[in-house]
């Protein structure tokens, strides 16, 4: 009898613990839906850079662009409005990977088509560095003039 009920509490704890990441990982999607804008972009380095971020457009047309993230369905928009740039708006899958939370790991990035279907498997990991209801942080390590700089894009949340 003694065995039956260790292992019933073992499994009960076992469920409990996939729950509470399940939960975690529910509550960081909430936080990171909505609306949000590109405040800046910014360099781990000295000097001046020109690279381009998510194989779309240079860093600094980033700056000003709006994102739009649905978490029920993963799928998100992001909008480049600045002059001189690719303007329009790309749309794209988003995940979080594994059980972590989002706070302490990465988010995965999948650009798309209209129907939100990919052409290829490309794809980004871009950390998090900071998510709070009213703010994100993302870096991404890019190749630049033969050295590897992170840029980071730093994000606030707009009104709903």
């Amino acid at each position: 009898m003694k065995k039956f009920i260790l292992l019933g509490f073992v499994a009960t704890m076992l469920l409990a613990s996939c729950g509470g990441t399940q939960n975690i990982q529910k509550q960081t999607e909430r936080t990171v839906r909505g609306n949000w804008v590109v405040d800046s972009v910014t360099y781990n380095g000295n000097g001046e850079f020109a690279s381009t971020l998510l194989q779309d457009v240079s860093a600094k047309c980033f700056e000003g662009s709006q994102w739009y993230f649905v978490a029920n369905n993963n799928r998100g928009s992001y909008s480049i409005e600045s002059i001189g740039c690719d303007t329009g708006t790309r749309n794209f899958v988003w995940v979080i990977p594994g059980s972590k939370d989002i706070i302490e790991g990465d988010l995965l990035l999948k650009p798309t088509g209209d129907n939100y279907k990919s052409d290829s498997d490309a794809g980004f990991r871009l950390n998090v560095n900071n998510l709070t209801e009213t703010s994100m942080t993302w870096s991404q390590s890019v190749l630049v003039e033969g050295r590897t700089v992170k840029v980071n894009m730093n994000f606030r949340k707009l009104a709903e």
